[in-house]
């Protein structure tokens, strides 16, 4: 890679080579000109130029970019799928049953099936067991405020059961 001031230092040869054949040109042509204007004007169109193809060479890379740590290039994995990724890990290593993981897949169905099929469980609770499947469907009817309900039990689900619930969101 060349160094930035060499490549300058041809630039500006470039233009004084060009600002040369200006001023001779108009000198045999005897028509009055300013030589330092034509120096100026031919340096000035040289940087210009050039600035301007190597804004529209597109085989630069912006130093700005950079590769996100957090994102696995081979899966195509986002933030918002390594969170979904994260709460399942957490839901299968935790202590206690822990069901968050229940209410996020919840809440990825609950949006699935009105966007595909522009129904809500509230307003047919019949079409979205037909849809969801009973499991699934048990657990979108559930509103926000009474997910957790103190003292009661909860139950662990193993990968197979969380792996057909997203096969039915999938599904859909």
């Amino acid at each position: 890679m060349r160094r930035p001031s060499r490549v300058w230092v041809g630039r500006g040869a470039l233009a004084l080579l060009i600002a040369f054949g200006v001023n001779a040109t108009l000198s045999a042509l005897t028509i009055e000109h300013d030589t330092a204007l034509i120096v100026l004007l031919a340096a000035a169109a040289v940087a210009a130029s050039s600035l301007t193809m190597g804004a529209l060479d597109a085989g630069v890379v912006p130093s700005w970019s950079v590769h996100r740590g957090d994102a696995t290039q081979d899966r195509g994995e986002d933030t918002r799928t390594a969170m979904y990724r994260h709460v399942i890990e957490a839901h299968l290593t935790s202590q206690e049953a822990d069901d968050a993981v229940v209410w996020q897949i919840a809440d990825l169905a609950r949006h699935r099936m009105r966007q595909l099929h522009g129904v809500r469980y509230e307003d047919s609770p019949e079409r979205a067991v037909e849809l969801l499947g009973p499991q699934l469907a048990d657990w979108v009817s559930h509103d926000r405020r009474h997910r957790y309900t103190p003292g009661v039990r909860r139950r662990r689900y193993t990968v197979a059961q969380l792996g057909d619930a997203i096969r039915r969101i999938e599904e859909l």
